[in-house]
């Protein structure tokens, strides 16, 4: 079984005598007693606070309103947007501003991502303290810091990523008042890599649903796959070594079936590098929702299950329209097509057709049907309304039957389809952005499981390969994951690419980074916002 519940369970056995009232405390250890007896098998509980916080990078009640990394990723690029659908999801167009590119410092998104992530890195600046004064035998102290500092590198990746300048913050005992300082991203950059390097090598060599070596070596390749985008440097070579690590490991292959990697059970996927647990009962803190951002409120009836929907974020028309029409990743990853009542609860009649609601009266009497266009019945204006169907809805997490409000659906963050994508991207770009056999022999190495006759035609050839069909086969294959953005300002496109609403003019590079939220502005005068947007 994936997940490691553990429970505490008190219990007192009445005694002869009943007058002694003296309190006897069976749910609380000392510092002292809990490492007493520390053992390198209670690491994994020891660390669970680490592991809870990643589910913030995708998982919460309010997640897509108060931002988190999957979301804001996701729709701030070319492959999803929220439209307003009957009055719903506008929610003061923070969707919409991401979508087009016009956020301010003051929208939720940019304070929440920007929290989450130091939330966590407090998580690993405090365990670091705790333990280091610990009575634990050093072997399993220095595997324990490792995971920490590996842990803590993530979100230090994050932040490099979506703020790019940040205070870098190291020790937990701070001073009473001290408050820290903006470092240049390059800081940050040199310091996830250092991090990477000195301390993946005292992981575990493999544990599912942690930072073990190969996580942490993934995880260090991703940097160098980014410097020369971040940080104005090329590391093409590196990424290469670090990839081929992973591949030669025979640790990690593809799944012989892509809906499998998402399955609700889908921890014996051989595809799954690094994937941050879910259960649909114990995470109800940090549950995992993405099904409820995307279906309409009555898909319950269509696919029978217990938790109604909220009917908003969709496929972008450019990327629903872009598939091969033999490519079974569009039916893997997108709902299409009409709904019908096949519990029989809402119409009475199994199997008839679901109609529209309607919220709004443009939808009266029309059956509900996804299709992959969107039109916008108000253009110019910032509700940027659109029908209760339109647009093709999450598929990739499978939804199970009786499915409750949260998914069981480990999230998968990094998998042996994207090695193999960073290192044909890497050898591209080292080549000059020109192809060969190795090359194209990487991406068709994934891309074959998409077809079920996998014909000249299907694959891609050598003379094929541009920036544009290097965009389109990311796209593909790892849409609804949260690097979208991240693959787009790698290629030089996130400010000037078209799609949907956003027309890709009268925008710089100044919008690869998002700004210092003004609330952080406010509390700390040492931080420094970011080029091309306001202090306050």
């Amino acid at each position: 079984m994936k997940k490691l519940i553990c429970l505490i369970l008190a219990g007192a056995f009445v005694q002869s005598s009943c007058t002694n009232l003296d309190e006897v405390v069976y749910d609380q250890l000392t510092a002292e007693e809990y490492f007493a007896n520390f053992t390198e098998e209670d690491i994994p509980a020891a660390l669970g606070t680490i592991y809870s916080d990643l589910r913030s990078l995708y998982a919460g009640w309010s997640a897509h309103t108060e931002g988190c990394w999957l979301f804001t990723n996701e729709e701030s690029a070319d492959g999803w947007v929220t439209p307003s659908r009957g009055g719903a999801w506008y929610d003061g167009g923070i969707y919409q501003r991401l979508n087009s590119h016009t956020w301010n410092i003051d929208d939720a998104h940019m304070l929440g991502n920007w929290r989450k992530a130091y939330t966590g890195i407090n998580t690993c600046n405090r365990l670091m303290y705790e333990f280091e004064s610990a009575n634990i035998q050093p072997d399993t102290k220095e595997k324990l810091m490792a995971e920490l500092h590996v842990a803590r590198a993530f979100w230090y990746y994050v932040l490099c990523d979506m703020f790019g300048n940040v205070p870098l913050v190291t020790k937990y005992d701070v001073p009473d008042g001290w408050l820290p300082e903006t470092s240049p991203r390059k800081d940050i950059f040199d310091f996830v890599v250092n991090e990477l390097r000195d301390y993946r090598d005292l992981l575990t060599k493999k544990g599912y649903g942690r930072w073990d070596y190969y996580a942490a070596t993934m995880l260090l390749a991703k940097m160098y796959l980014n410097a020369e985008a971040w940080v104005g440097e090329s590391h093409w070579q590196e990424v290469v070594d670090l990839c081929d690590e992973i591949i030669h490991s025979k640790q990690y292959s593809l799944d012989s079936d892509y809906k499998q990697i998402f399955v609700t059970e889908n921890e014996n996927s051989p595809e799954i590098i690094l994937a941050c647990c879910n259960d649909e009962v114990f995470d109800s803190g940090e549950p995992f929702l993405i099904h409820l951002w995307t279906h309409h409120w009555n898909y319950r009836y269509h696919h029978d299950t217990e938790t109604f929907f909220w009917g908003g974020c969709c496929a972008t028309p450019d990327l629903a329209n872009s598939y091969d029409p033999d490519d079974t990743r569009f039916e893997d990853s997108w709902a299409e097509g009409p709904l019908y009542d096949n519990t029989g609860e809402l119409t009475g009649v199994p199997g008839s057709p679901i109609l529209c609601d309607p919220k709004d009266p443009k939808d009266m009497g029309l059956p509900l049907v996804y299709t992959r266009d969107v039109p916008i019945y108000n253009p110019g204006k910032p509700e940027m309304m659109t029908g209760e169907g339109c647009g093709v809805r999450m598929n990739k997490y499978e939804v199970k039957k009786k499915a409750k409000s949260q998914l069981s659906n480990d999230f998968v963050l990094f998998r042996y389809a994207d090695v193999l994508f960073m290192k044909a991207e890497a050898l591209w770009r080292k080549n000059g952005k020109t192809a060969d056999a190795t090359i194209v022999g990487l991406i068709n190495d994934v891309r074959r499981r998409a077809f079920a006759e996998f014909t000249s035609d299907k694959m891609l050839h050598i003379g094929e390969l541009d920036d544009e069909r290097f965009l389109d086969e990311y796209a593909w294959e790892f849409c609804q994951e949260g690097y979208r953005r991240q693959v787009l300002i790698r290629f030089g496109v996130f400010t000037t690419r078209q799609w949907f609403q956003h027309d890709g003019t009268g925008e710089d590079d100044h919008l690869n980074i998002f700004p210092i939220p003004r609330d952080e502005l406010l509390a700390n005068e040492k931080l420094q916002q970011n080029e091309g947007y306001p202090r306050l």
